[in-house]
């Protein structure tokens, strides 16, 4: 692999605050545009992507079938939002609990991370008709019998040396000092999250795996557990997660509860709560707890196109809708935000109908909250 001469540089470390936690604590970030595994740790990325996608559709096919969920990872919120409102319709809300890995980029051993990151891999190309991967032009990695020219091309030995190769050189700077990250997954590295995901998948399988022969009826309580990387939601699981978890991950991780009780926690961007057995939601914000003032969304005399600005507001506006279950919490949210663009210079009449566009559009206030589009537009401005 050829490394143009601008890359030949090292990521720098630094760090951003949690100003939502008490005390305020600190995240250690490794990052750059340019750095001379940039080219090499991008191709892992699209690769660990493929084998993402295919683990998902594999745990769900076996799922399936034997009606034990195997793959607790999700990208957002819907997964969460669809199984409360299935449990909404039977009335039958009983707990919800939140987790937190506090050492999940830092405290993992390269020796346990590379053994894991391997085996996905080597299941990856377990049974398939194809064995090599090639890269496109745009990143996007695809099985493929013949690649031309202009993509690069990975067997399973180039990608389990690729692994090593990036764990066994997280190099960057500090200053004018040099170090090398010798323990944990480099966070801001292209592909931490992947990394992440996977390797903790592989310890909730083989759990649950075992579980189904010992155990299925224990198994089948672990089928409302979502995990959105080091955040992990439980729900109506009996507590038995939290009785568990010790069985189903390595020592070097901690896994501390975040909420106190079963009946209310935040996941994610939502605040969810239980009220006469039934689940119900409102937008949550990390830095509705910052003890200042923050800027949020754009300006209108900033230098952005009309369009811009307004559509960034009916985006909020939809994901407060998406995100909240009762109307009254949805106008009150909405009114907020709608009140903090006029300040930010958003034209009423305009913005009115910009929200009632996108609205027409997706159709929230009626399906969801049975509501007309323009009354509910009425409220919120």
């Amino acid at each position: 692999m050829t490394i143009p001469e601008e890359m030949h540089t090292l990521p720098d470390i630094y760090w951003l605050p949690k100003l939502h936690k008490t005390p305020i604590k600190a995240r250690f970030i490794i990052a750059s545009q340019k750095c001379s595994v940039k080219k090499l740790s991008k191709d892992i990325t699209s690769i660990f992507k493929l084998a993402y996608d295919q683990i998902e559709r594999y745990n769900q096919k076996a799922s399936s079938f034997s009606g034990i969920k195997t793959f607790w990872v999700i990208q957002n919120s819907l997964p969460v939002l669809n199984t409360l409102d299935k449990i909404n319709s039977k009335n039958n809300a009983k707990t919800i609990s939140s987790f937190d890995f506090s050492t999940l980029y830092t405290n993992i051993p390269h020796a346990k991370l590379l053994e894991e990151l391997s085996g996905i891999i080597k299941f990856m190309f377990k049974g398939g008709t194809r064995s090599t991967i090639s890269i496109s032009k745009f990143g996007v990695a695809n099985w493929t019998k013949y690649a031309n020219n202009s993509q690069t091309k990975y067997d399973l030995d180039k990608i389990l040396k690729a692994i090593k190769f990036l764990l066994d050189n997280c190099h960057f700077k500090f200053g004018n000092k040099l170090f090398r990250q010798v323990i944990g997954i480099p966070m801001g590295s292209d592909p931490a999250p992947y990394f992440a995901n996977l390797f903790l998948y592989r310890f909730e399988s083989r759990w649950l795996n075992r579980m189904k022969k010992e155990n299925p009826v224990l198994a089948r309580k672990f089928g409302r557990i979502f995990r959105y990387i080091d955040d992990l939601l439980a729900i109506n699981d009996g507590n038995e997660f939290e009785k568990h978890y010790l069985e189903i991950y390595p020592s070097e991780l901690e896994l501390k509860k975040e909420n106190t009780g079963y009946t209310e926690t935040s996941f994610l961007e939502l605040s969810i709560s239980i009220s006469n057995r039934s689940f119900s939601t409102k937008l949550y914000d990390k830095r509705d707890a910052f003890g200042f003032h923050i800027s949020r969304l754009p300006f209108r005399d900033s230098n952005i196109p009309k369009r811009m600005f307004y559509s960034s507001a009916c985006a909020e506006v939809l994901r407060i809708c998406r995100a909240t279950s009762c109307l009254n919490d949805a106008i009150i949210s909405a009114k907020s935000l709608t009140a903090r663009m006029l300040r930010q210079g958003a034209d009423q009449y305009t913005l009115k109908a910009f929200l009632t566009r996108s609205l027409n559009k997706h159709q929230i206030p009626v399906d969801k909250f049975n509501t007309p589009t323009e009354s509910f537009i009425k409220e919120c401005i």
